[in-house]
Order: structure tokens, then sequence, then C-alpha cells
């Protein structure tokens, strides 16, 4: 028994270090977002930056240079840098947009100024990231050199895997950053102190950094999703008399989201004609229940802090189905609303993904609202595809009037930022309806629709009428689940995402060049198999997404379902002598044909506990027959540092390759990833080293 706790403890500095690798990679993305709202939608470009940091940390190991003791005064710069750009720049972002896609609040100046701007704070912070990953790369690299590279391995997943659960956990807890350092440093510190690589200047600095975080830091609440801001709704007066509060203002990433404010008949009629505003906002709100008989029943989703479900209440309905993916927001409504909607017997509230609820929902309703659904921010970190990317689909409007009964409609209330946004929308509906059941209302609050069966007579009351099409934007197509880009107007890569991965590959080109020449001498086998994966990981959790709803969950269940086929295929090799590495390409090129092929509804029908097991194992099997791949070839290598450094760089190639789904669609990349893998077997083939046999 002692032996082998002995034998267990000298794994604990691998394992440790790995954790922190990513758990830390989790929280500075996570929290770069939160406070530089650019990264709110480029989140995987710090996500690049972290691998390809670590990539650089692996290729160091056993040249003779330790990076070790650069973390903590990094991570002091890093975190000043953080807030200090949050702090002058919460605002409004520079992001050179020519009106190929939409990004709300972002600074009126010219195109090129913009871009300057644009550019320059991807360079900071990219640079800053990558070299505060390379200290932590070169440790685990370290750590993995000491033992057998394929037990190394099965230890570096599992302690990653931790690592994703942790982070998710103490998201789902609501903890600031502060924590999320908090965490780090001592894991780092402990890790560091126990390999005599930190000094008393290392625990000084990581004491100074904690100070900053806390005396700096914005009062936030961090949702498991986002930054959230909560202030108080003022009316301001006409004359010398106070301020009047309405309700409350909810930020986002630090720029205006939502409100919840007081619309009732009885506060507007004390108002007394003072707020002309505030009556339209009102009747922009009531205008479903002026097509509705009383004690119908209501679906609204993206109920937010409650405006939506406050109406239905205002006007009369039997049962109010509120459906809100942030718990937090849901929690903000049910406490500050002033009319307190959600105290409503008649309401029902559900924390869930709309797409989610529509897929599993087996009710029928006289009208289904759409709360002003607008994320103002991405998915994750392992994903281009923002929180309500498939809410506005075709597929996601056709379970909608599934959802509807034969006399009911839906409406959705969208603030159109740009025309083609509002051209999509109402070709959506005319695809799923009929051109004839289309309706629109221009309004205080933003430009509603409505589809469906509308009586003639209830039109003019309503302010509604007829949608049409505009010749002008028939270039414009419509999303669907598989180019499910609402804010893109036309398949193509923007010019601002392009001009940064190419600047970002030229600092990569003059870092490796001058200060690590090892990177640019990858081992290409293990860098072209690091951007197949990375493709197929993204595909895999989009359609996670798709068919369990974008939730913090399931992003922690796809990123874990990745880690666990990956472990499962080391954990055979680990078992075998050898590993027929013809026969796995085979596989593994098999199922990503299969997977491009395979209609994902079919499993949209599955009883659910059935549905998340077969959708984790099916949609994560290329990545099983890739760790076989992998691991078999680590094994053969011998070694586990220039393998893994090649592995990681090449994933920053494939995060840039993930941009072709703006092209060509999601579903591409299973074309592309197969591309990337036959080159891989390629190379590995013409090597002197036979492959191995069964």
């Amino acid at each position: 028994m002692k032996n082998r706790f002995e034998r267990l403890l000298k794994w604990w500095p691998l394992f440790l270090i790995s954790f922190l690798g990513l758990f830390f990679e989790l929280a500075v993305i996570r929290w770069v977002s939160g406070e530089v709202r650019l990264f709110s939608y480029f989140k995987n470009l710090p996500l690049l930056a972290a691998f390809l940091g670590l990539a650089l940390g692996f290729g160091l190991v056993g040249k003779g240079r330790d990076h070790r003791s650069s973390f903590a005064p990094l991570l002091l710069l890093f975190s000043v840098v953080v807030l200090g750009v949050g702090l002058f720049s919460s605002d409004y972002m520079a992001y050179p947009a020519r009106g190929d896609e939409f990004v709300w609040y972002t600074v009126p100046v010219s195109y090129w100024v913009s871009l300057a701007l644009f550019l320059g704070m991807v360079l900071i912070f990219f640079l800053l990231i990558v070299l505060l990953f390379i200290p932590l790369g070169q440790a685990t690299g370290e750590e993995m050199a000491e033992h057998d590279p394929v037990p190394a391995y099965v230890v570096n997943i599992l302690a990653s895997l931790m690592g994703v659960w942790v982070f998710s956990l103490v998201s789902y807890l609501e903890t600031p950053p502060i924590l999320w350092l908090a965490i780090s440093m001592i894991g780092t510190g402990v890790y560091f102190a126990y390999r005599r690589a930190f000094s008393r200047t290392g625990l000084l600095l990581f004491v100074v950094t904690f100070g900053v975080v806390a005396l700096f830091s914005k009062q936030a609440t961090w949702s498991p999703y986002q930054r959230l801001d909560l202030s108080p709704a003022y009316l301001e007066a006409s004359d010398d008399r106070e301020a009047i509060e309405i309700g409350y203002l909810l930020n986002v990433q630090q720029v205006f989201y939502q409100q919840a404010i007081d619309l009732s008949e009885n506060f507007l009629e004390s108002l007394q004609g003072t707020a002309p505003d505030l009556n339209d906002m009102a009747f922009s709100y009531n205008l479903p229940y002026l097509l509705l008989p009383e004690d119908s029943r209501v679906l609204i989703v993206g109920a937010g802090m409650g405006n939506d479900v406050a109406a239905a209440i205002r006007g009369g309905v039997g049962r109010v189905d509120a459906v809100e993916i942030d718990p937090t927001i849901l929690e903000f409504g049910k406490q500050f609303h002033p009319e307190q909607p959600y105290a409503d017997p008649r309401v029902t509230t559900i924390v869930d993904d709309a797409r989610s609820y529509f897929t599993d929902c087996q009710e029928t309703y006289d009208a289904i609202i759409f709360g002003l659904l607008d994320s103002h921010t991405l998915l994750s970190g392992m994903s281009n595809v923002r929180l309500d990317s498939f809410i506005y689909t075709l597929e996601s409007f056709e379970q909608v009037r599934e959802h509807i009964t034969d006399d009911g409609f839906v409406m959705v209330t969208f603030v159109v930022g740009a025309p083609w946004i509002e051209e999509r929308i109402g070709r959506l509906l005319t695809t799923v309806f009929s051109p004839e059941q289309v309706f629109v209302h221009q309004g205080f609050v933003g430009t509603s629709f409505v589809a469906g069966s509308i009586p003639a007579d209830d039109l003019n009351p309503a302010q509604l009428v007829p949608w049409e099409p505009d010749p002008s934007q028939s270039n414009v197509p419509i999303t669907t689940d598989d180019w499910p880009y609402l804010y893109m107007r036309t398949k193509i890569i923007p010019p601002a995402y392009w001009q940064a991965l190419l600047l970002i590959a030229l600092l990569f080109l003059a870092l490796a060049t001058r200060r690590f020449p090892e990177a640019i001498r990858p081992d290409w086998h293990f860098w072209l198999l690091g951007a197949a994966f990375l493709l197929i990981e993204f595909k895999s959790i989009t359609e996670l997404a798709l068919l369990f709803g974008t939730t913090w969950l399931v992003n922690a269940l796809a990123i874990s379902g990745v880690l666990i086929m990956v472990l499962a295929a080391n954990l055979i090799v680990l078992r075998k002598a050898r590993v027929n590495l013809r026969w796995a390409y085979a596989l593994l090129l098999t199922s990503l044909l299969g997977l491009y092929f395979f209609p994902l509804e079919i499993l949209a029908g599955i009883h659910l506990p059935i549905r998340i097991i077969a959708s984790v194992l099916l949609l994560s099997l290329p990545l099983f027959f890739s760790g076989l791949i992998f691991s078999e070839s680590l094994r053969i290598s011998g070694e586990t540092s220039k393998p893994l450094a090649s592995n990681l760089s090449g994933t920053m190639v494939g995060g840039m390759l993930e941009y072709g789904s703006l092209i060509w669609g999601i579903k591409s990349l299973y074309l592309i990833a197969i591309v990337v893998y036959l080159a891989a077997f390629i190379i590995f083939s013409r090597r002197k080293t036979p492959l191995p046999v069964s």
C-alpha cells in the first residue's frame, strides 16, 4: 500500500500544473471578455494565444532557459492592462466593420483609425497572453518529460478534466475574477515553491496582483455566462423636481443590454403625460395582448428581467411560461422589477436555452413571444457561435410553428441595427409561414414582427402592416443551423478577421524567429493532428449546443466529452502493445465522413438522458480515433515535449481554419478536417519509422 501511494505521489506535480493550465486558460478567456468587450466577440483569440504560449513553453523543455520565474511579473502586468483597458474602453469599442457584419456600440471614427485601434488591441492582448502561458507550458513539459509519454499524457488529460469542472463550478457559483486568480496564484505558488522556482519577489508580486485586482475591479455580478452590472433607471424631470426612479438598467459586458421598467397603467398615469416615450414603450410590449383573448397561454423566450412577462400579466393571460438562459438575470427580475411579474402565480419560470426548450417542449401556445433576444456575446472560448445564434434560424422558426395553435402567432421584436438584419428575419418568417401572414410594427422598443393568423380587424388597433421585402437586400442569405450567423450580412470572412489573423501569424513568426526558433521547426505530423483536432472539437461543441442549448452546463459537458474520449483512447494505447495506425486513420476518416452526412434531427427525438449519452459519444467519436493516433504516435516518438509543442501550435492554425465556417457553413469543417488528417497520414506514412501493425 505504501509503495502504491508513493508511486501515485510522484504524479502530483504534473497533475497540479496541468490542472492549473486549463483552469487558468478558462479564467483568462472569461475575465478578458468581461473587462474588454472586444473579446466578448473574439473569445477564440485569447484561446489561440494560450495555445501558442503553451506550445512555445513545451518547446523550451531541455533547452536550458527557464521562464517559470517570469509568471508572477507577467501576471501583474496582464492584470493591470486588463483593468486599465476595461476602465477606459467600456462604453464603446474600436471595430472596423464595413457593412459586412453588425456589432453594437462601436467607436464612431473612420475605418482606418478603428482598424489601427482594433489591431493594436488584438496585438497587445495576444502577446501578453502568449507570454503569460509560456511558463506554464514549460513547467508542464518539464513534468511530462520525467515520465513515460502516454501515462504522462493520461495524467495531463485527467487534470485538465478537473480544471474544466472546477472552473465550471466557480462560474456556476457566480464568483468574481479575484477568486479565479487567487486559485491560480495559490496553485502556481505551491508548484513553483515545490520545484524551487519561486522567490520572495514572486510571492510579493502575487500579493500586489491580488491587491490591484481587489482594489480596482468594478463592482459587478458574474453570472455563469457574462459580467452583469445593475443600476437604477431614472426619468429626468423637466423642471426642478428630483428625477423619478422608474426601474433598473442592466449592462452586459459593460454596455447596455436591457431594463426592468414600470410600465403599469397606474404608474404611467401618475406621470401625467410627462414621459411619452414610456407610453410608446408600453404599447410595444402590450401589442401581442391586443391580439389575444383573455386566459390565453403564452410562451416568452428571452424573458430577461420581466418586461414582456409584466405585459402578459397586464394583458390578462391565463398562463405564462417564461424561458431565460441566464439564471442571474432571471433572479434580478424577481428581485428588482417594479411590477414584480415573476411573483404572479400564472407565471412559470424555466432556466433553459430557448432552442433547447423548443426541442423538448410538448406544449402548444396561443402566442410565442421573442423578448429582444440579443446576446451581445459569444458562446464560449471554443466557438464563434453566439448564445442566440441557433434561435434565429430557419429550423428554429419551423420548431416554433409546431408549438403554436392553429389560430396562434409568433412575435419577434428586435432592435434592428442594420436593414439587412430586418430583411433576414422577415424572410425567415415568410419562408416558414406565408408572406400574407407576416406583419410588422415599428415601435419605440424595436421592430416587431408578428407571424400567424391575425384577423384583419385587429391590424389597425395593433398598428400592424404587412411586411414587404426590400428588393435591394435580395442577396442576403437566410440563416440556418449550418450557417447561423445572424449578424453577418453575407457569407464571407470579414476583413477585420483575416487582418487580425495575419497580424497574429506575423507576430508568431517574429517571436519564434528571434526568441523561440524551435517553434518554426515543428513535427509536422503532430502539428497537423493538432490543427484538425481543434476543428473537430469546435464542431462537436457547436452541434451539442444545437442539440441541448448553449448553456454553461452543455459547454462543460461538451469539453468534458472531448477529454473523456481522448482519455479512453490513451487507456487503450496503454493496454495494447501496438495500435494499427492504418486502421485508426481509416476509422477516423470514415467517422468524419459519416458525421458530415448524418442528420442531427434524428437525435433530437430521443429521450433526453439517452440523447445526451448518444450525442456525446457519436459527435466525439472522431476525437477518439484521433486520440488513438496521437497517443500511439507519442509512444513511438518516445518523448513529449516536441510532439506536444507541435500539436499545440497546430491547434492555433486549426482555430484560424475554423473561420471557414463563415463562408461554407459549420458542416464544412468536417471536410476541412478530412483534408488535414489526410495530410497528416501522408507525412507519417512517408517516414522511415514504419507504421505499427497489429
